[in-house]
């Protein structure tokens, strides 16, 4: 546990947690698994359309503001609408392999009709995959709140002035 300036403590949950660039790493193997299924078993292509970033999230972690993030993957795309025919499958896909990550199975349905779907794949740390198709099919991965490496490493939280 860490001891913070104010004698808060940051629950054992958080800092159990793997640190943000663990999970990152761990996300990208995700994301590839779901774009290989998705090649092989409908034969998408898919171009990386955005670099991806970062958040803050020290709503989630009082008094750690700058010792944690969230960070949205870089971004895959598939140009073209998934055809309703491929849909269910390739939502099956994405669930199957998320869920071999701790996402939950059976998604949140955003939007459901003709031509235009999508799903949002969660995890109780706030981790989540938004998948979906209508004008492209890109599958969106974030990642929870998670303290960064250099904390870990450290032990201690950064002295805030």
């Amino acid at each position: 546990m860490f001891l913070l300036d104010r004698d808060e403590i940051v629950p054992a949950r958080h800092v159990q947690r793997p640190d943000i660039e663990q999970v990152v790493a761990t996300y990208e193997e995700m994301s590839a698994k779901v774009g290989e299924r998705l090649t092989a078993e409908l034969g998408r292509t898919w171009e990386q359309v955005s670099e991806g970033g970062a958040s803050g999230c020290g709503s989630e972690f009082p008094g750690l503001t700058g010792d944690v993030d969230i960070r949205h993957l870089p971004r895959w795309s598939s140009k073209g609408n998934l055809p309703d025919d491929q849909w269910s499958r390739a939502e099956a896909i994405v669930g199957e392999v998320a869920e071999g990550y701790g996402f939950g199975k059976q998604p949140a349905v955003i939007v459901n009709r003709p031509s235009d779907h999508e799903v949002v794949y969660k995890k109780p740390d706030g981790a989540q995959i938004s998948f979906g198709t209508a004008v492209n099919t890109p599958p969106d991965v974030r990642t929870g709140c998670h303290l960064k490496a250099e904390v870990h490493k450290r032990g201690a939280p950064s002295r805030k002035s």
